[in-house]
């Protein structure tokens, strides 16, 4: 008996998720709309309305599955890519591939040696419903928190921070369906997270569910510090990922502006997703730098001292354990992989939304430069624990009953 397993994307832990299936001999697809090949990223890259989304698409091809059986759909996915080029929403383009996903997972649930429907939140309802009325095994990945946990807080903290929204809004608010996600759930027989803060979200709201927990990996050979690092002045403190209300940044530069720190710097890497005015307002010693690549991500790593994660509510944070094989020490709250891979050797912890806690451990870092060599190895250890093969170890052992 094997597994059908879908992404809207293909991204790290779908392409490790759907490695464990392949190594174990179980898979029987990956559904996902395209993993091109590198001459199709070179042919995509000839065409100047489309080169933008060259490094996008190439970061979805992965090796290891080229032999891999896949069900995919390029032409729809090159009508996403050209959308995506004329400016329609990005939102809408993505909910666009979940529901392909759905539709194709539906259809290929009929195959008869399918056990098992492996897929992800936003995009496993049809197939899900598919497979129960074949008696078919469902695996729900939950690569973020649980939505319905969200719900409140989102709606909390858009009213505290009602003057850093964009003028249209919460964009996440705009297409997200919370009554498909509670559906999703209800019909998962094993829920995959990365952590022990999204079990506890799910937890909150469905106590007897059966949940398996498979920490993402890493790329030890890629995510690596620079060859004799050595602290210079001014120090330089890093955020990187969506700069967003959920992802705490009116938190951070809040707590930043307190702390008036002597000679050092917050670099705030990624997509600007609240009030231009907030932007323009930027404190001399914040640097933003757009969205980059991941050799570029790696080179502002590199360059920095501390990363900071101010999350209000997340999955894992891959940035964190890149951060962290970089050899950056950590400061990140509660609701992420924190709990799981930061300890005192290596970082600090912190509530989520608290402004006073942040303050004292942007001052204490800045006062004990000279921890940050041991603190530095420490955190390059506890990356180096994180393995993508312990991943698919983890994955492979949670879904072989049902297989």
């Amino acid at each position: 008996m094997t597994v059908l397993f879908g992404h809207p994307t293909g991204n790290p832990n779908s392409h490790h998720a759907a490695l464990a299936h392949y190594e174990a001999d179980h898979l029987e697809a990956f559904c996902l709309p395209w993993m091109p090949s590198t001459m199709s990223v070179h042919a995509i890259e000839s065409v100047s309305l489309l080169r933008p989304d060259a490094t996008r698409l190439s970061r979805r091809h992965f090796a290891p599955l080229e032999k891999a059986p896949k069900v995919q759909g390029r032409m729809r996915e090159v009508f996403r890519l050209i959308g995506r080029s004329i400016g329609l929403s990005n939102e809408w383009l993505a909910y666009d591939a979940n529901d392909w996903l759905m539709r194709t997972m539906q259809r290929e649930c009929n195959r008869p040696s399918v056990s098992v429907i492996h897929c992800y939140e936003d995009c496993s309802l049809l197939q899900f419903q598919k497979a129960k009325g074949l008696g078919k095994a469902t695996v729900y990945d939950m690569p973020i928190g649980y939505y319905p946990a969200w719900e409140a807080t989102q709606n909390e903290l858009a009213k505290k921070y009602c003057d850093w929204l964009p003028p249209e809004g919460l964009k996440s608010s705009r297409y997200v369906r919370p009554q498909q996600k509670r559906l999703e759930m209800e019909l998962a027989d094993l829920v995959l997270v990365p952590g022990s803060y999204v079990e506890k979200t799910i937890r909150e709201f469905h106590p007897h569910k059966l949940i398996a927990q498979a920490a993402y990996g890493v790329d030890l050979e890629f995510w690596t510090p620079k060859v004799d690092r050595k602290t210079i002045r001014p120090m330089c403190f890093i955020y990187a990922g969506q700069l967003s209300l959920r992802k705490g940044i009116p938190v951070l530069l809040e707590a930043w502006k307190k702390a008036a720190l002597v000679d050092a710097e917050l670099v705030l890497v990624g997509n600007w997703q609240l009030s231009e005015a907030k932007l323009r307002q930027l404190p001399p010693n914040v640097i933003r730098v757009s969205e980059c690549s991941a050799f570029e991500l790696r080179d502002h790593y590199r360059a920095a001292d501390v990363f900071v994660f101010p999350t209000f509510f997340d999955g894992f944070g891959l940035v964190l354990l890149e951060a962290m094989a970089c050899g950056l020490p950590a400061i990140a709250t509660e609701s992420s992989a924190g709990p799981d891979v930061v300890n005192k050797a290596c970082g600090r912890l912190l509530p989520r939304g608290d402004v006073e806690t942040l303050v004292d451990q942007l001052r204490w870092f800045n006062d004990h430069r000279d921890s940050l060599p041991a603190m530095r190895r420490a955190a390059l250890a506890q990356a180096a624990r994180c393995t993508w093969q312990n991943y698919r170890r983890c994955v492979s052992n949670a879904v072989a009953p049902f297989v």
